[in-house]
């Protein structure tokens, strides 16, 4: 069972979304992406794609992982498909769906000021905090596991 973690700053009041740094998704047929949460991904799948689920190719081209991500720049955070994600609590699928691991669809930009500089929740821990300059980020497993 995967851990479930919280991300913040050791000094400040700085955090980011918890969970484990990504989420599987499924495009619906209006390009929404859709969070598929863990142990209900087929039904999230079968419910976005309908009959089409069966189609391994429709399948493959609209499901992927979303990194959580944010912009030292603005501090805005977002989810993108950047291709980037570490071990998958989603091992069941991984083999099924493993070649979205590595493929990047979203530009690794901030949605809001446009910056370039952008890093996912993962590469943030053991940075210097973006909000406050002086603490770090922090990975602290809350105890819980999904």
């Amino acid at each position: 069972m995967p851990r479930w973690y919280k991300y913040k700053c050791s000094k400040c009041k700085f955090k980011l979304p918890e969970g484990w740094g990504y989420d599987f998704y499924v495009e619906n047929d209006k390009g929404k992406r859709i969070r598929c949460l863990h142990l209900g991904e087929r039904g999230h799948i079968a419910e976005a794609l309908g009959e089409r689920a069966s189609i391994l190719e429709v399948v493959r081209e609209r499901t992927g992982f979303n990194s959580d991500c944010v912009c030292p720049d603005c501090l805005h955070q977002f989810q993108a498909e950047l291709g980037e994600s570490g071990w998958s609590p989603y091992e069941s699928l991984i083999d099924e769906y493993k070649p979205r691991l590595k493929r990047k669809k979203d530009k690794r930009e901030c949605l809001k000021c446009k910056s370039k500089n952008v890093k996912t929740e993962l590469e943030m821990v053991g940075e210097t905090c973006p909000q406050c300059k002086e603490g770090v980020i922090e990975e602290i497993w809350t105890g819980a596991t999904s």
